[in-house]
C-alpha cells in the first residue's frame, strides 16, 4: 500500500547542517525509523520505500556529511557519520529508533548499534558492505573516478547495477552526490572504503535483519549471511536484484522492514 501524499516526507534542517527527510506519523503510537544512504547517494535513495511503510510511522531519512543537503567537509570517516546519526535522534527527540541502513549506511547504523545499544530497536542492513574495501578495489576506484569524472562515474556504477529498470537507474543518477566534484567523492569513497559493518557485529545486541541482492557485487550475499550469523539474525536474499534493490525490488524491501519492526 502507498503511503497517502498528505504524509510524504518534507525536508528538515537541523542545526550543525545536518539534513534530513522527515515524515512523521499524523497519531501515536508511531514507530519511529532512521534510514541511512549508501556512500555518494543521498537520503531521497528511499523515497520508493518511504512510500511503502505505513503511514502511521515517523520516518527520517538523512543526508550524511558530504551528501545531499548536508554540510561539506575537506574528510569523512564513520565515526563523523554515525554521530551525525545520533545527533539526528536527539534534534528530533527520539530516544530510540528502528535502523535502516544501506551499503556503508549500514556500517554507520552497525556502529551506532554497538557503541549505544539503546539506540536502535532493530537494525536492518541492505548490501550492507560488510567488509572494508582492499586496496586494489580503492586504487581501481580512484583511476576510473580520475577517467571519468565524478558524474560520470557515478552513472557508469548504476547503470552496472542488477535489477533496475531504464527508469528506476535514472532515479538511483539522480540521487547521487548532486554536483559533485572529483574530491568530494574520493573523499567519501575513502571513509566507505574503510567502513565495515562486520567490525561492530559481535557488540549488536538488538534484532537484525541482512537484506541482500542475489547479484550484489559490492556486499555478497556470503558477507550478508556472515553478519546474519554473528549477530543471531535473519538473512533475506532478493532474487534479480544487485546492489540497489531499494530501487528495483521496493515494495519487498519495505515488506522485510514492515516484518522486521513489527516483529512478524
Amino acid at each position: 500500500m502507498r503511503t497517502p501524499p498528505e504524509v510524504l516526507p518534507r525536508r528538515v534542517e537541523l542545526r550543525g547542517g545536518v539534513s534530513v527527510l522527515l515524515r512523521e506519523a499524523a497519531a501515536p503510537p508511531a514507530r519511529r525509523v532512521l534510514l541511512v544512504h549508501p556512500a555518494n547517494m543521498q537520503a531521497a535513495s528511499w523515497t520508493r520505500v518511504l512510500g511503502r511503510l505505513p503511514a502511521d510511522w515517523s520516518c527520517a531519512a538523512v543526508d550524511l556529511p558530504g551528501h545531499g543537503h548536508s554540510a561539506r567537509r575537506e574528510s569523512y570517516d564513520l565515526a563523523t557519520w554515525t554521530a551525525s546519526c545520533r545527533h539526528v535522534l536527539d534534534e528530533l527527540g527520539w530516544p530510540a529508533a528502528h535502523g535502516v541502513g544501506a551499503s556503508v549506511g549500514a556500517a554507520v547504523l552497525a556502529a551506532l548499534a554497538a557503541a549505544d545499544p539503546g539506540r536502535l530497536a532493530s537494525l536492518t542492513t541492505v548490501g550492507g558492505a560488510c567488509r572494508p574495501a582492499s586496496d586494489a578495489e580503492s586504487a581501481e576506484f580512484l583511476a576510473e573516478l580520475e577517467r571519468l569524472g565524478a558524474p560520470g562515474l557515478l552513472r557508469a556504477i548504476v547503470a552496472g547495477e542488477a535489477g533496475l529498470t531504464p527508469e528506476q537507474a535514472a532515479e538511483a543518477v539522480a540521487h547521487t552526490v548532486p554536483q559533485a566534484g572529483r574530491a568530494q567523492v574520493a573523499a567519501i569513497w575513502r571513509a566507505a572504503a574503510a567502513s565495515a559493518a562486520l567490525d561492530h557485529a559481535d557488540r549488536i545486541t538488538c534484532p537484525v535483519l541482512a537484506v541482500v541482492g542475489e547479484h550484489d557485487q559490492g556486499c555478497p550475499v556470503a558477507d550478508s549471511a556472515e553478519l546474519a550469523r554473528r549477530t543471531g539474525g535473519r538473512l533475506a536474499v532478493l532474487a534479480g536484484q544487485g546492489h540497489l534493490p531499494f530501487y528495483g525490488a521496493a515494495d519487498e524491501v519495505a515488506d522485510l522492514v514492515r516484518a522486521h519492526v513489527t516483529g512478524r
